[in-house]
């Protein structure tokens, strides 16, 4: 923008303006404007997606730390389990002893 209304100025400030000079360089001030539109609609639908990918990002970070929990209480349950099996097959055995003896 700044190069076209230099040569708008420069072009105003010759005693003998071309002829046309002005309706060319109103016309690129017009390609340039209709660009720099469609550039500020694609840097807002850009903004728009990241900022959807923020919020997709904290849902994801939320499911991780469930799942993290989840883990957790599985290892826990596991662990008891684990624990209760070997108590259920000690107490099987000393049954199994005092049937014997």
């Amino acid at each position: 923008f700044r190069e076209l209304i230099e040569i708008l100025a420069i072009s105003r400030n010759q005693k003998l303006p071309q002829p046309g000079e002005e309706s060319q360089i109103l016309e690129l001030l017009i390609q340039r404007d209709g660009e720099f539109q469609e550039l500020m609609k694609l840097a807002v639908d850009q903004g728009k997606i990241h900022h959807e990918m923020q919020l997709l990002e904290k849902v994801v970070e939320k499911r991780d730390n469930d799942i993290q929990q989840l883990q957790k209480q599985l290892k826990e349950a596991e662990h008891i389990l684990a624990t209760a099996v070997y108590q259920a097959k000690e107490k099987l055995k000393s049954i199994d002893k005092a049937r014997k003896g």
